[in-house]
């Protein structure tokens, strides 16, 4: 076997096992555009790579001039998703300067019974982390309460955080957002109203940070960073789902 074909299946196998990776949640009864979108283009590049001479003819037959903007459609995606990718990255990496405390914004997600997920316990630790390191600092605990739920994400956050020793003066509840938005544009109105700082600390997923900027801008905030790491097996698929929020969020303001 030649250096060339060795190198394309051993690229074709690991698009295949990256694939077969972002699937992997449906184990656990997880499933989301951000698993199979990712699946769905690795699978594509395995093929290319496995069958460069069926591309090829595809490129040159009677149907080229549509498979070859089908092509750069899809290289062109790819870069998107790239930049986009960098941004996000850059922005989880953004953390808040050491002079002047910031305002924290602790962003919801699920709550079970009267105690927080896996996922936002990661976000009530990076807020008590900050609020711990900055005796001056404040926070809005942000979220509403799902059809399932029996508190409202800001009291879980806020029931841990005091549960931990911080002041409870120090913590402002917004209780109805249900969404990212509606986290950061009514939180933004607290803030406002109270006379708080605008320049802002998230803390939420490090995936989560581009999009709670955009937001944050939108609504007149300054956004930095207090981002987690997401759990291991669902990270990735987070990730990728992330890219098409943030490009709705560019474009539609969503």
């Amino acid at each position: 076997m030649s250096g060339g074909r060795l190198l394309r299946y051993s690229l074709a196998g690991l698009c295949i096992a990256l694939a077969a990776f972002f699937l992997l949640p449906l184990a656990i009864g997880a499933h989301h555009i951000g698993m199979f979108f990712p699946a769905a283009v690795l699978g594509v590049l395995a093929w290319m790579l496995l069958r460069p001479q069926k591309l090829k003819m595809l490129l040159i037959g009677k149907g080229r001039i549509l498979w070859r903007s089908l092509l750069a459609l899809f290289a062109a995606g790819l870069l998107c998703v790239a930049v986009i990718l960098g941004l996000m990255a850059r922005q989880a990496a953004d953390r808040p300067e050491a002079v002047g405390p910031c305002t924290v914004l602790v962003l919801g997600c699920e709550v079970r019974g009267l105690r927080p997920s896996k996922m936002l316990a990661a976000r009530i630790d990076s807020a008590y982390d900050y609020l711990t390191a900055n005796p001056e600092a404040v926070c809005v605990a942000c979220g509403g309460m799902a059809d399932d739920e029996i508190i409202t994400e800001a009291q879980c956050i806020r029931d841990e955080l005091v549960r931990r020793g911080i002041d409870p003066g120090r913590i402002y509840l917004e209780e109805k957002s249900l969404n990212t938005r509606q986290n950061i544009s009514y939180a933004a109105d607290i803030i406002r109203a109270k006379g708080l700082p605008t320049e802002v600390a998230v803390a939420s997923d490090n995936f989560h940070q581009l999009r709670a900027a955009v937001y944050a801008r939108g609504s007149g905030l300054t956004a930095q960073s207090l981002g987690c790491r997401s759990y291991w097996l669902l990270g990735p698929g987070y990730w990728a789902r992330e890219v098409i929020a943030v490009a709705a969020a560019w474009a539609f303001g969503r």
